[in-house]
């Protein structure tokens, strides 16, 4: 997991870039408290087929989830470690798109926490986390003081999957501006409520989507800090935030954005939210068709 202040690159696979920027939040800063924002891209290809992965967690910080920061950096481990392993199981078999579909709205969030949970009872028993003598009797009293959120994504040569638990935006802008929000938010949940890696039924709390890569543009996967400083996902402040990183990204190309955005980032919460914040954006390239040159977006 890089440092809030770094950031990181996944390469280009012929489906586009993907970038990533973590920081820590001015309030936590002043705490003297660490960045509990977590993040992971990976680009490769598998059986021919090439494919971008990210994720991005959110710990929950409070005390009840001292070891969220932990949990966070685990979550976006087990996320991008499954969504590889799920790219190369389909792709060397040569799975109809259908079948690939389904079956990651079936396996992935079963198989992500279950793999998450295995690296946190990893990491219990390697840093014996609990040396005041607290350590808990059942499994279920681990899992939540490292809780945490996660979203993951997997880009392939047709298709778009994604995943979330937990709080947190995903975000599509199309090349013709158009912002689609692929994830819903979840109806049973209020105000500042989130579902959590850590809940008992944390599988059965996923929510997953499929869409065409079709004509790409820009994905924006981020943390509930950077949505909070703008008065919430759905606000008219935060969609002319998207469409102005878009409209740099084509104008000054992805790596310019990069390196700019840990002082976007730091200047948002220093004036709004005060919370950490993650953002990863992954610009796709059009599919493409046999009967149609390649091209690429414009300064991808």
């Amino acid at each position: 997991m890089p440092s809030p202040e770094e950031f990181l690159c996944a390469a280009d696979t012929g489906l586009g870039w993907a970038f990533g920027c973590s920081r820590t939040g001015a309030s936590h800063v002043q705490a003297h408290k660490p960045c509990e924002d977590a993040y992971a891209l990976w680009s490769g290809s598998a059986g021919a087929e090439p494919c971008i992965a990210f994720a991005v967690a959110d710990g929950h910080g409070d005390p009840r989830h001292d070891l969220s920061r932990t949990g966070a950096a685990l979550a976006v481990d087990a996320a991008i470690s499954e969504l590889v392993t799920f790219h190369r199981s389909y792709a060397d078999c040569n799975i109809p798109r259908l079948q690939f579909r389904a079956g990651f709205k079936i396996d992935f969030p079963r198989l992500a926490t279950r793999r998450w949970r295995e690296l946190v009872l990893q990491d219990v028993h390697r840093e014996d986390p609990f040396p005041d003598g607290r350590t808990p009797k059942a499994p279920e009293q681990v899992f939540t003081r490292y809780g945490t959120t996660l979203l993951a994504v997997l880009v392939v040569s047709d298709t778009i999957l994604l995943a979330q638990i937990g709080d947190g935006d995903l975000i599509l802008v199309r090349p013709g501006g158009t912002i689609e929000f692929p994830l819903p938010r979840d109806p049973v949940l209020a105000g500042n409520e989130t579902h959590s890696l850590s809940s008992t039924d944390a599988h059965l709390l996923w929510r997953t989507a499929t869409i065409d890569r079709d004509n790409g543009g820009v994905l924006l996967g981020a943390t509930d800090g950077i949505s909070d400083s703008f008065n919430g996902a759905d606000s008219e402040e935060f969609s002319v935030f998207v469409h102005s990183l878009v409209d740099r990204i084509t104008t000054y190309g992805v790596e310019a954005v990069a390196a700019a955005m840990g002082g976007w980032l730091d200047r948002f919460s220093a004036i709004a939210s005060g919370d950490d914040m993650t953002l990863v954006w992954a610009c796709i390239r059009p599919e493409e068709h046999p009967d149609t040159p390649a091209s690429a977006g414009e300064g991808w």
